[in-house]
């Protein structure tokens, strides 16, 4: 299988908080039993988090880059075709407020275009699944 980690998961995979992350996931990217991807925004949004203080670890963004590849995770950049995706993608309105993250919405973009099943515990990403296509694994 091949898999697209939501920023949240790649956070709990790095940080002391890896016990959020299923065990058959922690498993299956450290013994290479599927192959695991990471959108390069993601690195953007961590970044972001790690300035407004929204995250415990500090790593620098080479760091962090060293670690995601060291955990034998690909990184993916947001392509034109992603990018088309994105820009062609519904803005939905979910529990009466727009979902418009455009982290998010990337990320969504990346799994659908290259037809990724996404990990990620986001409440709001059962929308794209059951509009969009998206293949979704819920954590």
């Amino acid at each position: 299988m091949r898999y697209l980690l939501d920023t949240h998961a790649v956070i709990w995979l790095l940080s002391s908080q890896d016990g959020k992350l299923p065990a058959d996931i922690r498993e299956s990217i450290r013994y290479c039993e599927d192959s695991f991807f990471l959108s390069e925004i993601t690195l953007v949004e961590i970044i972001q988090l790690q300035q407004k203080e929204r995250i415990a670890f500090n790593y620098r963004p080479n760091t962090t880059r060293a670690i995601i590849e060291e955990n034998n995770i690909m990184l993916l950049p947001a392509s034109g075709d992603i990018l088309e995706c994105f820009f062609d993608m519904t803005i939905p309105v979910i529990k009466g407020k727009p979902h418009s993250d455009p982290f998010d919405r990337i990320i969504i973009a990346t799994a659908i275009r290259r037809g990724m099943t996404l990990v990620s515990a986001d409440t709001k990403f059962p929308w794209y699944r059951d509009n969009c296509g998206l293949h979704l694994l819920e954590i």
